[in-house]
């Protein structure tokens, strides 16, 4: 071998052997790449129960079973005095909606006849201011509560007073009645009874 072709061999190992060490200096020193872990952002996992809703109670009656005070025995053709009062007391706190609302209480006979009875007087009423309550009579033996709105926290009380029952001397004697009806609005579901006490009595004339 002569020295040209000892020095060619010479210069490839040496090429070879740099090309070798610059593959193992970047194999250990120069940065790896790795594939990213997933963000907890964009976790699948699924997610827990949620909560169930506590299930409310299915609303009830606007107002209670309401009170009733009586005139007491009325005779054929006769008056009775203005001492009738009604009152009517929500069933609980939040009962009443806070809007309008209406119903009506009637006047019939012990046979169901509302033509030989009558309410007497003026409704007078006594409520909180809430509720904005008026009371009339809109027919010889029917009396209409209205209220405009309402307090939803605090339990609510209308009472009706100034009135009597004039009976004709046509009346089926035995105790009248009054129920409720009517009910609409914020009062469309009614009370614990819309059937009422009896308000008097009619008795035989003199």
């Amino acid at each position: 071998m002569n020295e040209r072709t000892f020095r060619a061999v010479v210069a490839s190992v040496l090429v070879v052997a740099l090309a070798l060490a610059i593959i193992v200096v970047a194999a250990n020193y120069l940065p790896k790449t790795s594939t990213p872990l997933p963000s907890e952002s964009a976790s699948t996992a699924a997610p827990g129960p949620t909560a169930t809703a506590v299930p409310t109670s299915p609303p009830g009656p606007a107002f209670q079973v309401p009170l009733v005070v009586g005139v007491g025995d009325v005779a054929r053709g006769t008056s009775s005095d203005k001492t009738l009062v009604l009152r009517f007391l929500e069933s609980r706190i939040d009962a009443i909606p806070a809007a309008l609302g209406s119903f009506t209480v009637t006047l019939a006979d012990h046979a169901g006849d509302g033509s030989t009875v009558a309410f007497v007087g003026t409704p007078s009423v006594d409520a909180p201011g809430s509720l904005g309550a008026t009371a009339s009579l809109t027919g010889p033996n029917v009396l209409m509560i209205n209220i405009v709105a309402s307090d939803n926290l605090n339990v609510e009380q209308i009472t009706i007073t100034g009135l009597g029952m004039k009976v004709a001397s046509t009346a089926a004697i035995g105790a009248t009645t009054l129920e409720l009806g009517g009910f609409a609005g914020s009062l469309a579901s009614g009370a614990a009874s819309n059937v009422l006490a009896s308000p008097g009595s009619v008795v035989a004339g003199p």
